[in-house]
């Protein structure tokens, strides 16, 4: 099913990039300030000539582009980006109106350091290319492979490629190679001072800027992102802290302990801004940092969960902080957060201009602007109310039961415990619990004791000492992994139960236990397990116990746990509509795209569930094509847009357990958690053989940080795809209808 398009041009943009509301917001008629390359210059130090947005901030437009995210360089009118998802590209934007001026395909994949300057734009891809600014049309290009990125001195392009190298400079005019050095490079180069600044592994070389002689090199901790050059000073956040070594010399000045590996950190006015991860006492905590430039004294600290590794860039009054899914806004005197963005794709690098702050989120173009709130969107120019008058009439439920547990589970456990004869051991396991709800749960405790005279050791995946409990059904391919704390202890990303547990076991550990010790550890299943659902769920452990020191002789002892649990969805009643959900439009997806998406509501939100939709895609050409996306498979939107800043939240089902919702008042169903922000979703390309399908369903929830949803509301979800042919926008609007209407 396929209906009138409802996303149009650069700046119609519909779907969940963003949270908050949105106002009218005038383009400024002066254009002061150009930004030409990452972090504003050749020597990065993300200081801004102009002001950004003042009072708060209000989105003016994005453009309808999806994927790569490189900086925004600017120059004159225009505002330049690099995006794409398989059809990657040079993009033009005039940068009041958001209008698009040119496209220029690139090879491949646009590194995030580009530059303009004097009428051409630099990228580099596979090779470096210089395009006229006013046309997109090639100029020239070197087919050096230069992975990393580049910078823009002068007359010259320095650009670096990764690995053993080569570090290379060419003529502006014509691409001619100046010289050519074989340096091994992680970042794109930093340029000032006649020099050129490159890091590796773990070195920071500075390079003659006319000859690519070696000047010096020191030994530095693994950097993500180029040095920062500032009065005679080079900067560099690493993984092991913010090194400060003399331009000239190399000599070590100061060092600030911390994680600040993926940091772009900017300097003005002799202080130094950034952002990452200190150590508090035993605990890490994610904070931005000012910090005096000549000393590394720190003049303020700002604390914030989502303030961790990030891209900064500093106007005389304001510093920028673009995180994962953020854009902060801190004063700079005191580091006080003036206002933030949330995004739901990732955020790129900004620039600053004309009272504007540029980004790049998901490979879109966004234009931040001034204005009251924290935040703004467009509203959807959606049918927001589908035709009922059509036959069968809309909505119509696909199914009649919600399967996902919000009545609990009903819980049915056996085991069988075996163990060799001979073994020297006691082992104790028991699942106790017969129900999970909000008030109960069910805990797995296993237990080893050595009853012998010798040591006996055995091997297993993190968390020691037994490692990730799973638990599969076969009939449905599904997974359930019960929660401990030790992953939480074991230092590892996997925090939280919603998220799921994986990979941990590809580390090898080895426990111990003394004569007389006793090993165990307890799991934990609940209804905040990531994925719970009814089915039969086997589980089988199994370890091989060895005495003594390793090497011996002895084949050691065999350990098996095997059994099943059993989850029985309570028979919840259908309960009370609170509204009918339905698709009142989609996208029109043009001829030349190679597949066709279908989104089906298979329940209404209730007073005792929330609703459930289901999305596929299929492949509908002859040919097995290859496709990407942003997002999971067939669709990653998870926030859609509504009137007056309200929005709704897609929980993925495979992902969704009942203890992550809340009912509120009205009946609606709030999440506890935005999924795009817990749970980490990359870029995706996928084959599909001719008529094969992908299918997800989805629960629908409300924000937790804005209105309830009304009767009529329309809520436009989007997500950008690219095949070999093009790169499309497909979405849907999904409304919220009165039962009775």
């Amino acid at each position: 099913m396929r209906r009138r398009t409802f996303l149009a041009g650069a700046s119609a943009g519909t779907a969940g990039l963003l949270v908050g509301c949105l106002g009218d917001v005038e383009g400024s008629d002066e254009l002061p300030g150009d930004w030409s390359q990452f972090q504003a210059d050749a020597a990065h130090t993300g200081a801004a000539t102009a002001s950004g947005p003042a009072g708060g901030g209000r989105v003016r437009w994005w453009s309808d582009t999806w994927g790569l995210t490189t900086a925004p360089v600017i120059e004159d009118g225009t505002v330049y980006v690099g995006s794409g998802l398989r059809n990657q590209a040079i993009f033009a934007f005039d940068r009041t109106t958001g209008e698009r001026q040119w496209q220029a395909p690139i090879d491949d994949d646009v590194e995030r350091a580009i530059a303009v300057g004097d009428g051409t734009v630099y990228a580099s891809a596979g090779g470096v290319y210089a395009l006229d600014a006013e046309t997109g049309e090639q100029v020239w290009t070197d087919p050096t492979d230069t992975t990393r990125g580049l910078a823009l001195d002068g007359d010259t392009v320095y650009a670096c490629s990764g690995g053993g190298g080569p570090v290379v400079a060419l003529e502006t005019d014509d691409g001619e190679q100046r010289w050519r050095r074989d340096v091994h490079t992680l970042t794109a180069p930093t340029v000032a001072d006649g020099r050129v600044f490159v890091v590796g592994n773990d070195n920071l070389v500075a390079l003659e800027a006319e000859s690519g002689d070696t000047e010096w090199e020191e030994t530095i901790d693994r950097a993500g992102s180029p040095p920062t050059v500032s009065d005679g000073m080079v900067f560099t956040a690493t993984r092991g802290g913010l090194f400060a070594h003399d331009a000239a010399t190399g000599d070590r000045k100061w060092t600030l302990e911390g994680n600040f590996r993926a940091t772009d950190a900017a300097t003005i006015d002799g202080t130094l801004y950034l952002t990452g991860r200190q150590q508090d006492g035993e605990q890490w905590v994610s904070r931005a940092l000012a910090v005096d430039a000549a000393t590394g004294d720190v003049e303020w600290r700002r604390d914030d969960d989502a303030l961790e590794a990030g891209s900064v860039v500093a106007t005389a009054e304001t510093v920028y902080v673009a995180t994962r899914y953020r854009v902060y806004a801190l004063d700079c005197e005191t580091g006080e957060i003036e206002w933030w963005l949330r995004f739901q794709w990732p955020v790129g690098s900004p620039a600053v201009a004309d009272g504007t702050l540029y980004v790049s989120v998901g490979g879109r173009l966004v234009a931040i602007g001034s204005g009251d709130g924290r935040a703004g969107v467009w509203q959807s120019d959606a049918e927001p109310i589908p035709d009922r008058s059509v036959t069968p009439p809309e909505p119509c439920y696909v199914g009649s039961d919600f399967p996902f547990g919000m009545g609990g589970f009903d819980v049915d456990a056996e085991w069988d415990v075996a163990v060799n004869e001979d073994a020297p051991v006691d082992v104790s396991f028991a699942i106790e619990g017969d129900r999970i709800d909000a008030d109960e749960d069910v805990s797995v405790t296993l237990a080893v004791t050595n009853e012998g005279d010798e040591p006996l050791r055995f091997t297993t995946g993190a968390p020691e000492p037994f490692g990730i409990f799973r638990l599969h059904d076969e009939k449905q391919g599904h997974r359930l992994v019960a929660w401990t704390s030790a992953y939480e202890e074991s230092g590892y990303v996997h925090t939280t139960p919603h998220r799921g547990v994986g990979m941990v076991n590809s580390i090898g550990l080895s426990t111990a236990i003394s004569p007389g010790e006793t090993v165990s550890e307890s799991y934990t299943l609940s209804d905040e397990t990531h994925g719970i659902r009814p089915g039969t769920y086997e589980f089988s452990v199994s370890h091989v116990l060895t005495p003594g020191e390793w090497g011996t002789d002895h084949d050691g002892w065999e350990l098996e746990i095997t059994g099943t649990v059993e989850l029985a969805g309570d028979s919840t009643a259908p309960g009370e509509v609170v509204h009918d959900l339905a698709v009142a439009d989609e996208v029109d997806l043009p001829e030349a795209f190679m597949g066709e998406f279908t989104v089906d509501v298979l329940e209404p939100v209730t007073d005792t569930h929330p609703g459930l939709i289901e999305i596929t895609f299929e492949n509908v050409t002859d040919d097995r094509s290859l496709i990407a996306s942003i997002g999971r498979w067939p669709f990653g939107s998870t926030v859609g847009l509504g009137p007056e800043g309200r929005r709704l939240v897609l929980l993925p089902a495979e992902t969704f357990a009942p203890g992550f919702v809340d009912r509120t008042d009205a009946g609606w169903w709030e999440p506890a958690f935005l999924p795009h922000e817990s749970i980490a979703w990359g870029g995706a390309t996928t084959a599909f053989d001719p008529g094969e399908t992908s299918t997800r369903r989805f629960v629908v929830t409300t924000h937790p940080e804005t209105d309830e949803p009304r009767d009529g509301d329309g809520y436009a979800f989007e997500q950008g795809f690219g095949d070999d042919d093009v790169d499309v926008t497909w979405g849907f609007t999904l409304s919220t209808l009165d039962p009775d209407g």
